[in-house]
């Protein structure tokens, strides 16, 4: 009996993903220390500064004021990861996202914060009752409406990323024929001359554009869903 281990494509697309997160958060880190807290930012600690007030705006227009500090880390961390792996096909790479386990554990911890957030903001004894409301019998619609999140959020950005791909894959190959074709009437073939022209404008947008717009939507969501399980102030 021979045992196989075979390790995904994306699998190193993720690691290559979180070790860049890892390392710029130690060279902000370091910069942040050598920075004169009386003096203008510049640089990289501009940047940082910039990125977080972005954040938290964001969160503030959604979310109550209470929940900023603790969700915006999260909210920040999610649009670093997501825009970064979304984007990796530009560099050769399977985006992560293209991958269903990943974006299914990704809107999985959005779930168990959406839920956690709803019984320590509301009570446990509220958060069982909404399954029963308005009736007794709406308990399974109620368990599905639970559920439906984590299914919606992870199918969505799957769906995307991977569809982005396939499209690519298919341009390329068109691309490779026309360019053959025309090769061919002067005895060349095997240049791709057509792809390289032709394919940037595509990966402008199935890669940058649809890697930032899938990215805001996930953050979004996470918010709004975040949000409406929240107590009205």
């Amino acid at each position: 009996m021979t045992l196989h281990i075979t390790i995904q494509k994306e699998i190193l697309s993720l690691i290559i993903v979180a070790a860049f997160i890892i390392a710029m958060c130690f060279v902000i880190n370091r910069a942040l220390k050598k920075a004169d807290p009386l003096a203008r930012p510049k640089g990289l600690v501009l940047l940082a500064i910039w990125f977080v007030d972005l954040i938290d705006n964001q969160v503030l227009t959604i979310v109550q004021k209470r929940f900023v500090k603790n969700l915006g880390p999260y909210i920040g961390t999610l649009c670093v990861f997501l825009f970064l792996s979304n984007i990796l096909g530009l560099f050769g790479f399977n985006p992560p996202t293209m991958n269903y386990s990943v974006t299914l554990t990704m809107a999985l911890i959005t779930w168990i914060m959406i839920q956690f957030n709803a019984i320590r903001d509301n009570g446990i004894g509220s958060y069982i009752h909404g399954f029963f409301e308005p009736i007794v019998p709406f308990v399974i619609p109620n368990i599905f409406g639970k559920v439906a999140p984590l299914i919606s959020m992870s199918i969505r950005l799957f769906g995307n990323i991977l569809s982005g791909s396939i499209i690519m894959s298919v341009i390329y190959s068109g691309c490779l024929f026309l360019s053959n074709l025309i090769l061919g009437f002067f005895g060349l073939s095997g240049f791709n001359f057509v792809g390289v022209i032709v394919a940037p404008f595509f990966h402008a947008y199935f890669d940058v554009f649809a890697g930032f717009i899938q990215m805001f939507i996930f953050i979004s969501l996470t918010m709004v869903f975040i949000s409406n399980e929240l107590k009205e102030e």
